[in-house]
């Protein structure tokens, strides 16, 4: 696949095009990812991609997975964007409410799964990267505004911006939404966008109905042994002060630079480490590391036992 793709770069051009854009993320996919066989993760996302791509969004013109979701791109044109938002918003409805649901029957998931997803739904113009006839991604202020909007579905549900117009909904599928001004980062942090949202399923969290001040990032670091590491399955460090969400958590690995086994000295390599996990427990926050996916990666980069690993969590404080 990435030969197919780095040989279509050579011929790729951009345009712009009208579509809806609809980014889906599963909840609750991280602690779920921790606990089960990394074979059992990469079926169940396979079936789900499967199945929301087959059951509610074969009108969509691209896909692409986002990790833990899916982002898809309808197109839409003056004579058909009533047709096209309707279906698109009743389709969005139905699979958030059979995703529970979405791998019943499915001999190939034997384990306990997540059973909610939030949708962000906006329509717009993007940039397209095509080849040919084949597209190869999109990009835009319109994708940061649907993913934007998938993190306000929470715990799950549907958001919609404004500018898909909620009138060319018929009147059953407006009745399941709700208006709100809100503000988001890097988007509306002054000024606020009206969106709509499921108002049976989501909760508009109270930062997002006030301006976003700048972010107060605060950092949290700790220094291992690679061989301790090794101990352990899991490991969590306490953080002094809460962070606003999980979502405002970054973690950097660094360690010395490695070639060929041997050490580059005065150099440092460095990479995100995702595998982590936050939690409130009686009111302390921690991050919770998987300590084998790390201590994989550092073996990988050739870091030997006796190696100092620093870790730092930076997070946006509350």
């Amino acid at each position: 696949m990435h030969k197919i793709f780095r040989k279509a770069l050579d011929t790729a051009s951009g345009e712009q095009r009208s579509i809806i854009a609809v980014s889906i993320d599963i909840r609750n996919f991280s602690p779920f990812s921790l606990k089960q066989d990394s074979f059992d993760i990469a079926m169940f996302l396979k079936r789900v991609y499967v199945n929301i791509i087959d059951s509610y969004f074969n009108f969509a013109s691209f896909y692409k997975s986002t990790g833990d979701g899916l982002l898809l791109t309808i197109p839409f044109s003056a004579n058909n964007i009533e047709e096209v938002a309707q279906k698109t918003i009743v389709n969005c409805i139905a699979c958030h409410r059979e995703f529970r649901n979405i791998c019943s029957g499915d001999p190939m998931i034997h384990f306990s799964i997540p059973d909610k997803i939030g949708i962000g739904v906006a329509k717009g113009s993007a940039c397209c990267l095509t080849s040919g006839k084949k597209i190869i991604d999109y990009s835009g202020r319109l994708l940061n505004l649907t993913s934007r909007l998938t993190d306000l579905a929470k715990p799950s549900g549907i958001v919609i911006d404004q500018s898909l117009g909620i009138d060319l909904l018929d009147k059953n599928t407006r009745n399941n939404f709700k208006e709100q001004d809100v503000y988001l980062d890097g988007i509306a942090q002054d000024t606020p966008i009206t969106v709509y949202f499921t108002k049976k399923f989501t909760e508009i969290p109270e930062r997002n109905r006030r301006p976003i001040e700048e972010k107060r990032w605060r950092h949290k670091k700790d220094v291992r042994l690679l061989r301790d590491i090794i101990k352990f399955s899991l490991f969590r460090l306490h953080l002094e002060s809460k962070p606003t969400s999980a979502k405002d958590i970054e973690v950097t690995i660094t360690h010395p630079k490695m070639i060929r086994g041997k050490r580059e000295k005065g150099y440092e390599a460095y990479f995100k480490f995702t595998d982590f996990e936050y939690k409130l427990e009686a009111g302390e926050p921690f991050v919770v590391f998987d300590f084998q996916k790390l201590r994989e990666r550092l073996e990988k980069n050739q870091v030997r036992k006796n190696m100092n690993v620093h870790i730092d969590i930076a997070y946006v404080e509350k």
